[in-house]
């Protein structure tokens, strides 16, 4: 269904795109870097952003209050601010993947845009697991949370060791279906509850930054929407690919409490 979905926006995109010339009677050409048409989506594109930045927000919001009372209700608030959150996202995707196409450095934004929906990943890499209670970065004191360390550790041997992006910090907020998170995993002064909630705070800011690096204050052109279309079905194809699923127990195929 979401692919269907995005095909039809980028359709009706490209639709609006070819009506305006449709009193001239020439035959349509590729586009081509030397002959691009910009593409009507500006209140797409606004509305996008500012969905994104409510939504944002609320998580915030949610993460003060547990913060203040960490409590079971609160616990329950701000998952459902990240679940909130990603659904913003997810409905949003083919934008920021055309807006990725368009922007200088291609390939770099495309690579942020990935950090930011990572899965599959190992759920192990980032926290702990009954099996081994002392893995994970987020148990490791040796390593030092900060935005930039997180990013060093995104991927570092292997793209499914997810230390960032929405299904990393879901796995942080949730835990697993198997292993799902408790209220004690948060509360404690330190050690690794105070490591979680400082964690939670730095994730959340990161998706934040990596979304501002896709904006574009230009109107998308044609040829942008039909690289971001390509680059989103790709990107969903591969996530619901049963051949992703390997290794059990430890890679997991997508964050389940993120889905819709």
């Amino acid at each position: 269904m979401r692919f269907l979905i995005m095909a039809c926006v980028a359709s009706l995109l490209l639709a609006c795109d070819n009506s305006s010339d449709g009193n001239k009677n020439t035959v349509s050409e590729p586009a081509s870097s030397t002959t691009l048409t910009d593409i009507p989506a500006a209140q797409w594109q606004q509305q996008a952003d500012e969905s994104f930045t409510a939504a944002a927000a609320a998580w915030q919001q949610a993460l003060t209050r547990f913060e203040q009372s960490p409590n079971a209700d609160n616990l329950a608030a701000l998952r459902d601010a990240l679940a909130q959150w990603y659904q913003r996202f997810a409905s949003q995707y083919l934008l920021l993947a055309s807006r990725a196409c368009q922007q200088e450095g291609a390939a770099n934004r495309q690579a942020i845009l990935a950090r930011l929906d990572s899965w599959p990943l190992y759920p192990g890499y980032l926290d702990a697991l009954p099996e081994w209670p002392e893995s994970g970065l987020i148990s490791d004191p040796y390593l030092e949370l900060t935005r930039q360390n997180l990013r060093r550790q995104h991927g570092a041997t292997d793209p499914a060791e997810a230390s960032l992006g929405f299904a990393a910090l879901s796995v942080a907020v949730n835990g697993t279906s198997d292993n799902p998170k408790a209220l004690a995993a948060f509360t404690g002064e330190d050690g690794p509850p105070a490591r979680r909630r400082q964690y939670l705070k730095l994730a959340g800011e990161q998706l934040v930054a990596d979304h501002q690096q896709l904006s574009l204050k230009r109107p998308l052109n044609e040829l942008a929407l039909q690289c971001g279309l390509m680059e989103t079905l790709a990107h969903w194809q591969q996530l619901s690919d049963p051949a992703s699923e390997q290794e059990e127990g430890l890679l997991i195929p997508c964050a389940e409490h993120l889905r819709d």
